[in-house]
């Protein structure tokens, strides 16, 4: 049988609430492990499925659940408060790992959450359609100012009730402000042809876009093709999936000729890529103009005038 288990800190032998409430994961048999570290049954109410529990120090669950199986649990213990006592029970559990909430009139609302570190996702979707939140939980975390996935499920319940899931997503996903401070700290020293900071382009190019996605693309479409950053790290760090496609169509990568990037693009129907593009190439023809880099110029103006056709014929047939 396979358990789940759930540990609750205390501040002290004598508290009646946990401070903090955490998954625990990491144990392949359950039965055995309650074994051989003396759970004690605590629920006959259906002899086939036991409840068990045991009561121990903070620190002993972290050695005996193990700090990099559970990384809630370690910043649980590193958090600075205090906890004098520590309950672990065992429940049964299905062989699905992920932990599921539903919500909402007649719970028609559903919200998966894959685990508990800060880079597992969050997905909340109306019954069985697509997710329309879909973020990692460090973004929840990290706006709600709490440390575990259980303050995070008791706060966003309180949401569930009065804000549509589109407003849910706009609210908690990584933004502007988070690119900026991510680029700058990327491009920090690097010049561009003229010993300019490269860093100026892309603050061009993103104050060139004339809404908030064409903004928050503009900042980062250099990143993942000049830098060690990956379409990855952007989904684990709180950008929406809407703006990293984008940003995957406006990445250049080596092995595709420029010319057929730049027709890709065009044939995505992406609006935001094809505008941020547009953008991208004007500055470049601005600096390389003024720089006198002829070469770059030609290729980009090359590229311009094909997007400039391209939309020009796409107006003729709307």
């Amino acid at each position: 049988m396979k358990y789940q288990f759930i540990a609750e800190f205390y501040q002290d032998k004598h508290s009646e609430k946990p401070v903090y409430k955490t998954h625990l994961w990491g144990v392949e048999d359950g039965e055995a492990f309650i074994k051989e570290h003396g759970f004690i049954e605590v629920s006959d109410f259906d002899p086939e499925y036991p409840e068990y529990m045991k009561e121990m120090r903070d620190i002993d669950v972290a050695i005996l659940f193990q700090f990099h199986k559970n990384l809630e649990l370690a910043e649980i213990i590193m958090a600075g408060k205090p906890c004098r006592k520590a309950v672990v029970y065992a429940y049964p559990a299905d062989e699905d790992s992920e932990i599921w909430l539903k919500f909402g009139v007649e719970q028609a609302h559903w919200a998966r959450f894959s685990g508990n570190s800060r880079d597992s996702r969050v997905q909340i979707s109306e019954m069985y359609f697509d997710p329309v939140v879909d973020l990692p939980l460090r973004c929840f975390k990290e706006k709600l100012g709490v440390l575990t996935l259980f303050e995070v499920m008791e706060k966003l319940e309180k949401y569930f009730h009065t804000t549509p899931l589109e407003d849910i997503q706009k609210e908690f996903e990584s933004g502007i402000e988070r690119a900026i401070d991510i680029v700058a700290k990327e491009f920090n020293g690097d010049l561009d042809l003229d010993g300019n900071p490269q860093l100026l382009h892309m603050t061009a190019v993103a104050e060139a876009g004339k809404n908030k996605d064409e903004i928050l693309v503009g900042m980062l479409h250099d990143l993942v093709e000049d830098t060690h950053w990956s379409f990855e790290d952007l989904l684990n760090e709180g950008f929406p999936v809407r703006i990293v496609d984008t940003l995957r169509l406006l990445t250049h990568s080596k092995e595709t000729p420029y010319m057929d990037y730049i027709r890709n693009i065009c044939e995505s129907g992406n609006k935001v890529a094809l505008a941020v593009k547009v953008n991208d190439l004007n500055h470049n023809l601005k600096r390389g103009r003024a720089g006198g880099h002829w070469q770059h110029v030609a290729k980009h103006e090359k590229a311009l005038a094909y997007i400039q056709e391209f939309m020009a014929k796409q107006k003729e047939d709307e």
